[in-house]
């Protein structure tokens, strides 16, 4: 070639030099700005230099055809903010991007140009295939799902696609090779509505954090946010989805955070603790909760220990009028410290003990003490300008048990009989109350343990008797008096045999059908709320009643002679029979 060159004349040189700038203008087409209206890049016009942004916007659709090359400046970006972009190439002719360095003689480099951008406006009829990306900062997706087919990304200087999570991209055939990230990068963060990662060829990578389907857990705040060195403090943290709240971290070595009672989905109640070689600081908190695990960054200040009086509990947190109570205080500063109760409280406060941590009293409060809730301020020398609030709510006396029915009486046939135990009035305070029988033998009471909440005022337990006799129920309770009561199985008539009702007798009923027998009742030994039955036929003889029956009652139909009742006997001895 250079002979045949050096061998032409000049105008011939001439000549066929201007034919080949000639031909090199029209085989190069320079493109930048929006575009609005539909265009096509055709064969024809290839390579197309960008040497600015394009966007395509105003719903319009640009058109790449096969075999066409695009060269794009420093910093050029292909954009779709509104429309669409088709760029459909083929095996045999592909569509190439690629940096305006990337000929003959050049030297391109990854990151020589921006973006391929699928903005929010991106239409669903943008599709890429049989595309080459090369030596920019890789395919960028916003809110779009483009058709992405057999696109091969190359030697960019961030991942080959990054996509956000609001993005359903769909393909088949994808390959990277050489970029920063050969896959597709997805932010950390909450997936709320409803997408698909249908991408295929590559991976989707998460470089950092977690990606949630659905909102994560969110700590917005801690309450309090200072805790002293050496101090323990309850706080609560407060956020969205804490439900399920399993455990609390810190990364420092000298703070522990441990959950407490009362947590829920908007709020979880902690107890932080610190050592007093924990240095001054912020500290980091980590929950772990049912939806996922949860940071707060800088959640904590530990600070500088001072003396300060604080009190974390105190036990019992109630004083009866006209009663003298033990209390303990626990919490800081307490050794040598000063409680001091309301004026006009009706209590008093002695043997106060104190240490570092406990303080222990007794509290009297006189009959006429006023109901309610008192303040008792805790100070301490050793602690200046510093104190303690405690609340202390004084209360009417305990109150008194009864039960319903007032005498319990059963039949030795083990059914079960409801009997309810039943305070004077309501109370401030739950009662636990442990029952037991004297003689299981005799009756069984289930359950055996219950629980008359603060505000009620009645419990129903189940009483069964095995046998004839008598015992005594006992109900025993950390806030009430032991309480005892007498238990009476009696006897039963079965038509043909009355047997005998030990003690004495207590709503027993007597039934007696037509034509049992030809004979009388006596009932004796001081009986209360019995019951005598007689239809018609059922005896001749008299009923008789004896030993100052109380509540006793004798029914009679036609036909049926009821007997006089008579109050002569004393004997405790009871027996009931016919009589001749």
């Amino acid at each position: 070639m250079k002979v045949i060159w050096a061998a032409l004349r000049p105008p011939a040189r001439a000549a066929i030099g201007a034919l080949l700038l000639t031909g090199l203008a029209h085989a190069q087409t320079t493109v930048s700005g929006p575009v609005r209206t539909n265009q096509t890049w055709g064969a024809r016009g290839s390579p197309y230099m960008v040497d600015a942004d394009v966007a395509i916007e105003a719903g319009a659709v640009l058109t790449i055809e096969p075999g066409v090359t695009v060269r794009l400046g420093a910093n050029a970006n292909l954009v779709v903010s509104e429309g669409a972009l088709r760029a459909v190439g083929t095996v045999a002719a592909p569509i190439v991007l690629t940096a305006s360095t990337d000929m003959p003689g050049g030297s391109p480099a990854a990151g020589a140009w921006g973006n391929v951008s699928f903005l929010e406006g991106t239409s669903a009829s943008t599709r890429l295939e049989w595309v080459q990306v090369n030596y920019g900062k890789g395919i960028l997706i916003q809110g779009a799902s483009p058709v992405l087919n057999y696109v091969d990304i190359r030697h960019s200087s961030g991942a080959a696609v990054q996509m956000d999570l609001r993005s359903s991209p769909s393909g088949v055939g994808l390959q990277a090779s050489g970029n920063a990230v050969n896959g597709i990068s997805v932010p950390a963060g909450d997936i709320s509505g409803s997408v698909q990662w249908n991408l295929r060829g590559i991976p989707y990578v998460v470089a950092a954090g977690e990606v949630s389907v659905g909102a994560r857990p969110k700590i917005n705040a801690v309450s309090p946010t200072t805790v002293q060195q050496g101090d323990m403090i309850d706080a609560v943290l407060s956020g969205s989805r804490l439900a399920g709240a399993e455990s609390v971290t810190a990364d420092a070595a000298g703070v522990t955070v441990a959950i407490i009672a009362g947590a829920s989905d908007s709020s979880v109640p902690v107890r932080i603790a610190v050592t007093r070689d924990q240095p001054a600081g912020k500290v980091n908190l980590s929950l772990q909760t049912a939806a996922g695990l949860v940071r707060l960054p800088a959640a904590l200040e530990v600070i500088p220990a001072r003396p300060t009086v604080r009190v974390s509990s105190m036990t019992p947190s109630y004083l009866r009028v006209g009663t003298s109570a033990a209390f303990q205080m626990t919490g800081t500063y307490l050794n040598g410290a000063n409680i001091a109760l309301p004026q006009d409280s009706g209590m008093t406060l002695s043997d106060l003990v104190t240490t570092e941590t406990t303080a222990n009293f007794k509290l009297t409060a006189v009959q006429q003490a006023p109901l309610g809730e008192k303040a008792l301020l805790v100070t301490n020398a050793t602690a200046p300008d510093t104190s303690a609030t405690v609340k202390l709510s004084v209360v009417n006396g305990a109150p008194a048990v009864s039960t319903d029915p007032a005498q319990i009486s059963i039949a030795p046939n083990a059914q079960a009989n409801s009997v309810t135990l039943r305070l004077s009035s309501a109370d401030v305070i739950a009662h636990d109350l442990s029952l037991a029988l004297d003689d299981p033998d005799i009756a069984t009471v289930s359950p055996a343990r219950l629980t008359i909440p603060a505000g009620a005022q009645q419990a129903t337990v189940t009483l069964s008797g095995l046998k004839v006799g008598t015992t005594m129920l006992t109900a025993t309770s950390p806030t009430l008096a032991t309480i005892k009561f007498p238990v009476y199985v009696g006897s039963i008539a079965d038509g043909t045999v009355i047997g005998p009702i030990v003690s004495a007798p207590v709503d027993v009923k007597v039934f007696f059908a037509p034509n049992v027998f030809n004979g009388g009742v006596a009932v004796t030994g001081k009986p209360v709320g019995v019951q005598v039955f007689s239809v018609s036929n059922a005896f001749e003889g008299p009923t008789t009643i004896s030993g100052k029956p109380i509540g006793v009652h004798v029914f009679g139909t036609a036909g049926a002679a009821v007997g006089e009742i008579s109050t002569y006997s004393k004997t405790v001895g009871v027996t009931v029979k016919k009589t001749q």
